[in-house]
Parts: structure tokens; C-alpha cells; sequence
């Protein structure tokens, strides 16, 4: 698919995503479909035209925020990933908007799973691949918000726990705690990937923010869902957390040592002091 310019008109792209004369509703003619299409089938297929016409929104806006961050143009790709976080949230409120009618069902089951998603789709993979994305922004200069960073970065993480925790397993229920099998592997491995992006932006924002113990916590769960096959930018981001700690530590026995060092010179002094008076009195 095209990718949109760094000065793109938004609206239009999303216009044009949605087709010619589609409202947000998704009126279909019933003859686009056949007369003799059944009442629930007309439903499903407007149901499937709704999340197809949501998936290709969202892409459209993903890829203009790609195009932006190719330009260094973070700001104006931050916005477009927001954007298209809050396209694709739509799907994953744990109770129905408006009258997006074909979400219903959806966030029945949303809601029974405790306000997670536990059906694995593009769409929340391209839900997760926005938020990283958006967290790589906030993270450059040009924004400098590292706590918004964290935060996208953590909510992924905390998104992919359904299907991140165990290969061929889906966490389910209020709580995750029942478990649905018979989960392709590839849902896994695709999870893990993702996951392991996370904890690297997550480690990385740690780092800036000089809390290295953390960073070098996420940084080494980064490297364990990547299954050991880490990029070589977390490794060189770990190395810069471990020296950072270390020096931290060295810098803080320095500390220590000497204020414990101060005071155990002034105890001297007194111990001489009070010596010398005494000597003094008895003489």
C-alpha cells in the first residue's frame, strides 16, 4: 500500500479508507449483498465490512505516522499514532459508544475478560505496533516525555499478557486465570516479539530516566522474550543500564564513606579532647 507524505491531509486519507459516500455506520443497501440474503447475514457482512473499513483507517494513519518519523518530523508522527490509537480503542472499550452496532458482541466478550482482548487479530497487533511506535517519539528530543513513553510501552505489555504467557495458551476470564488451548503458536511467537519491543522502549525510557536497576530488569526481559536472540540495541542499551547502576553504587559507597568517615574523625577528636581535659585536671 501507499505510504502518506510527511504534509498529507489526513481527513481525506481517512475519507478515502472509509469509500466514497460510507458513513460511520455503515449503511449497506440490502441488493449490494443479493435480495436474498438472510437478515443475519446481511448483519455479519456489515459487521465485517465495519472492522475491515476500522483495520484500513487505522493502517492508513500508522503508515502517514511512519512517513513523518522518515522525515524526523516526531511531533506531527506522535499525533498520527495518536490518532490511530483512538480509531482502533474503539474496538476495545469494555462497554458500546454510540451505535457502533457491530462492536456489541465484541465487547461482550471484552468485558467477561476483565477489559481484556483475548482473541488475537491484526487489528491489536496493529494496535500494539502503533503504541511502540508512539512510544519511540515520545522518547526523541524533539518531545522529551518520557513518562508518556513508559506509559504506552507498560499498556502494551499489560495488553499482551493474554497471549504472551504461555505457547499454545490463552489467558481468559475477569482475573486471567482460566486458560483456553489449542492457540496456534505463531500467536505466541508474534506476541513475544511484540512484548519483547515493549520492554526495550520500556527499558530504554528507564534508562533515561536514570533508574537503571529498572531499566536493566526490563532490558533482560526484553532479551528472554526475544528467546535469547536479542537486537543489537538492547544489548548496547543494557551495558549503558549496567555501568550506570554500577556507577551509581560506586558514587553512593563514596557517599557513605565519607560521612561515615566524617564522623568517625570528629569522635577521634573528641575522644582526644576530653582525654586532654583530663589530663589537665589532674594535674
Amino acid at each position: 500500500s501507499s505510504v502518506a507524505p510527511a504534509n498529507v491531509d489526513i481527513d481525506a486519507m481517512e475519507e478515502k479508507a472509509h469509500g466514497s459516500g460510507e458513513s460511520s455506520t455503515i449503511a449497506v443497501k440490502e441488493e449490494e449483498v443479493g435480495m436474498s440474503t438472510s437478515d443475519k447475514d446481511l448483519e455479519s457482512y456489515i459487521s465485517d465490512r465495519a472492522w475491515d473499513i476500522l483495520y484500513q483507517t487505522v493502517t492508513v494513519l500508522k503508515e502517514a505516522g511512519n512517513e513523518a518519523v522518515r522525515s524526523s518530523l516526531y511531533s506531527l508522527a506522535a499525533r498520527r499514532y495518536d490518532k490511530a490509537i483512538n480509531y482502533c480503542s474503539i474496538a476495545y472499550l469494555e462497554f458500546q459508544v454510540g451505535n457502533c452496532a457491530f462492536l456489541a458482541e465484541h465487547q461482550i466478550v471484552i468485558s467477561g475478560n476483565g477489559g481484556y482482548e483475548c482473541r488475537w487479530s491484526p487489528l491489536f497487533k496493529l494496535l500494539i505496533q502503533v503504541r511502540l511506535n508512539l512510544s519511540m517519539c515520545f522518547m526523541k528530543e524533539e518531545m522529551n516525555d518520557v513518562k508518556s513513553a513508559i506509559s504506552q510501552a507498560t499498556t502494551s505489555i499489560k495488553e499482551l499478557k493474554p497471549f504472551s504467557t504461555e505457547k499454545g495458551v490463552v489467558l481468559t476470564g475477569k482475573r486471567l486465570d482460566r486458560r483456553r488451548g489449542d492457540e496456534p503458536e505463531s500467536t505466541y511467537l508474534e506476541a513475544k516479539s511484540l512484548e519483547a519491543k515493549a520492554l526495550f522502549r520500556l527499558g530504554s525510557a528507564q534508562l533515561s530516566l536514570g533508574d537503571y536497576d529498572d531499566a536493566v530488569k526490563s532490558l533482560y526481559r526484553s532479551i528472554k522474550a526475544s528467546g535469547d536472540n536479542p537486537d543489537k540495541a538492547v544489548l548496547r542499551k543494557l551495558n549503558e543500564a549496567r555501568r550506570g547502576s554500577q556507577e551509581k553504587k560506586e558514587s553512593q559507597k563514596r557517599k557513605f564513606k565519607f560521612m561515615f568517615g566524617s564522623s568517625i574523625n570528629e569522635n577521634d577528636d573528641n575522644e582526644t579532647l576530653e582525654e586532654e581535659s583530663k589530663v589537665g585536671d589532674d594535674n
